[in-house]
């Protein structure tokens, strides 16, 4: 259930956008006026008492106009972006609780219940080799299949391949922008935009129109490692905005994992670095959903089993009695993602697989629509018979 608008949200936006104080002192004097209107009714010196306050920030604090607030929900009106406040209720816990969280967060699509349901980032580099793309889509993908929500930063390279995976699965995925809400940056990931949008949402704290700065991208990191439980660093060399994520999470009290790679790889220095000075090694999810299980309703194979064997008896119908349609296929469990089986003779999606093949041949070749070919291949590749190489070519093993 959505909350009701905040009725301070013009007050707030003038905080943000007009008198631009940082997150840290627009809290500290929400918490010692009680509401952002008695915030712009007070006067800087009244300000003053509770903050210190820059000369800069003084004048712009001088400004009480509403011009720009008002302009700023008219534009997230016309674009169908939703403000979330960190004064109402939906706005997530885990965020909220952070030294500088946002005062305001800009949504597009449909943000996910963070409140009640596990997330973890997935990070890395941009310039990604291709064992860090397949880490993180799988990695996506089976944290995705087993409820968990994933967050990253929808860059290219590691970030676009954990939200590819995760779109696969069955829990929507969330990016965080370091872009004003209604920029697509990278352009060439607009399509993977479009897709984390049907079902999950993109969040900033910079409203339409807002322009941003390289420095806007490692700042948005608090909020990604905010957002989690915990922050997966897929593949980082020794020098990587990654690792500021890895930093943030430490000071936020988040749990840090991290994939490790070759000794020779400059690739994966800073992973296994992380890993040297006590972050998790990961392997698969599996390494990951076992700190959170006790935690959240993490879907397994073992609880799907024992709903299965304790399911009462029903005998058996007729063929008449039979329903006509089949039912809905249940989430793929923890444990149908990690096994490993044989897998049956005959498999349409294997047998076309032959030498390198273009996933567009083998949509030919099969007959399958894209999301099932897509899900039955990353399956493929999870169980080790079949490998994604770069620009959509599949390799049987």
């Amino acid at each position: 259930m959505l909350s009701k608008p905040d009725p301070d949200l013009q007050y707030l936006l003038w905080m943000t956008e007009v008198a631009a104080l940082s997150p840290e002192k627009g809290v500290r004097l929400l918490e010692a006026f009680g509401s952002a209107k008695a915030v712009w009714q007070a006067a800087v010196p009244q300000l003053e008492r509770c903050v210190k306050l820059e000369e800069s920030e003084k004048k712009r604090l001088e400004n009480r106009s509403l011009a720009l607030p008002n302009q700023i929900l008219g534009r997230c009106d016309l674009q169908h972006v939703r403000i979330l406040t960190i004064c109402q209720q939906e706005y997530p816990d885990r965020l909220r609780n952070i030294y500088d969280p946002p005062l305001v967060l800009y949504i597009r699509g449909r943000l996910p219940d963070l409140n009640s349901l596990p997330a973890v980032a997935v990070v890395g580099q941009r310039h990604a080799t291709p064992y860090g793309r397949i880490v993180a889509e799988r990695l996506g993908f089976q944290l995705s299949c087993s409820g968990v929500v994933v967050v990253s930063g929808m860059a290219a390279g590691i970030d676009a391949s954990a939200h590819t995976g995760a779109l696969k699965g069955s829990t929507p995925t969330v990016a965080v922008f370091g872009t004003a809400i209604d920029q697509c940056y990278p352009a060439q990931n607009a399509g993977l935009l479009r897709s984390i949008l049907y079902s999950g949402a993109a969040i900033s704290e910079y409203p339409p129109g807002k322009r941003t700065y390289a420095a806007s991208f490692p700042r948005r990191n608090r909020i990604i490692s905010g957002l989690c439980l915990g922050v997966v660093v897929a593949e980082a060399p020794a020098k990587s905005g990654s690792l500021i994520t890895a930093g943030l999470a430490l000071d936020q009290g988040r749990d840090v994992f991290a994939v490790p790679g070759s000794v020779d790889s400059p690739a994966s220095e800073g992973c296994n670095e992380l890993i040297a000075r006590g972050a998790k090694l990961v392997r698969s999810a599996r390494d990951v959903l076992e700190e959170y299980v006790g935690l959240y309703p993490i879907r397994t194979g073992e609880e799907e089993q024992s709903r299965e064997t304790s399911r009462p008896a029903v005998p058996e119908k007729t063929p008449e009695e039979r329903p006509k349609s089949r039912p809905e296929p249940a989430p793929p469990t923890l444990e149908a993602v990690f096994s490993r089986p044989e897998g049956e003779p005959g498999d349409p999606v294997l047998e076309a697989v032959s030498g390198i093949v273009h996933l567009d041949d083998l949509r030919q070749r099969t007959g399958l629509e894209t999301p099932a070919l897509l899900a039955r291949l990353t399956l493929l590749e999870l169980q080790g018979r079949v490998r994604q190489l770069p620009g959509q070519y599949y390799e049987k093993l």
